[in-house]
């Protein structure tokens, strides 16, 4: 019997075959793993670095849009309501008529109030709340607003916050006096060491959400509330009316 032939030679060959296959079986499997791990690791800096492109996006066209509507509240009060002031002071000094008079103070009123809603005076001295009351005061002739403030901690928002939660509250109430039919309207704010929560609700129309999710009002808030990091939920029902709830960590 040739050497090959042997039992025990054969049994050698197959545990020589069996033990080459293992191998690389094992080999094309790590080989295999490593290449999916870096297709992953790819994928993941790629992912990364489209969400820092779309937060460097966002924070730019915010900035920007906070420039621009600073330069023209500057523009508001220091042109606009200069010249009205100064015609309506020489009305008065001629004595003129006096239904011009009072238009003009209107006007300057009017004037007055837009350039304080395109940039607050002061931000950076005035708490949040007192922010809120502001903007609300001018609404109050048109929908019966109940304003809660549930301050448990006072803390220190930056004047780049509170200017964006001013600019959110502007956008819902604008829209519950445009498209609500709304008589009342409830604003809560929430203040703790952890977070700050805002509850804006009214009791219009509603509307269904799904449908009536991508107007250009709605994009605005998600836009601001991205920013901000924080968190937005709205829940309607038609006829019951509307509520906007926002969540921002500390």
């Amino acid at each position: 019997m040739e050497t090959w032939q042997k039992p025990e030679t054969i049994i050698l060959w197959i545990i020589i075959v069996g033990l080459f296959l293992v191998v690389l079986l094992t080999t094309i499997i790590f080989l295999v793993r490593a290449i999916f791990k870096k297709i992953i690791k790819a994928k993941e800096n790629e992912a990364r670095t489209q969400l820092a492109y779309q937060q460097n996006l966002l924070e730019t066209t915010i900035k920007t849009q906070e420039i621009e509507r600073h330069r023209i509240a500057a523009d508001i009060h220091d042109g606009l309501i200069g010249k009205l002031t100064a015609i309506k002071m020489q009305q008065e000094i001629n004595q003129q008529d006096q239904k011009t008079i009072d238009a003009l103070h209107e006007s300057i009123n009017i004037a007055r109030r837009i350039s304080h809603d395109l940039s607050p005076p002061l931000i950076e001295y005035t708490k949040l709340p007192e922010l809120i009351k502001e903007i609300l005061y001018p609404w109050e002739q048109h929908l019966l607003i109940t304003a809660i403030y549930d301050i448990r901690q006072e803390t220190n928002d930056t004047d780049d916050f509170k200017v964006q939660i001013t600019r959110i509250i502007q956008e819902i109430i604008t829209n519950i006096i445009k498209h609500a039919n709304a008589t009342q309207a409830v604003v809560h704010l929430k203040q703790t060491k952890n977070y700050m929560a805002l509850l804006i609700s009214d009791n219009g129309n509603g509307y269904d959400v799904e449908k009536n999710s991508k107007g250009l009002g709605t994009k605005n808030i998600e836009t601001r509330v991205q920013y901000l990091k924080g968190i937005y939920k709205v829940t309607s029902e038609l006829k019951k009316g509307t509520t906007n709830l926002f969540l921002f960590k500390n």
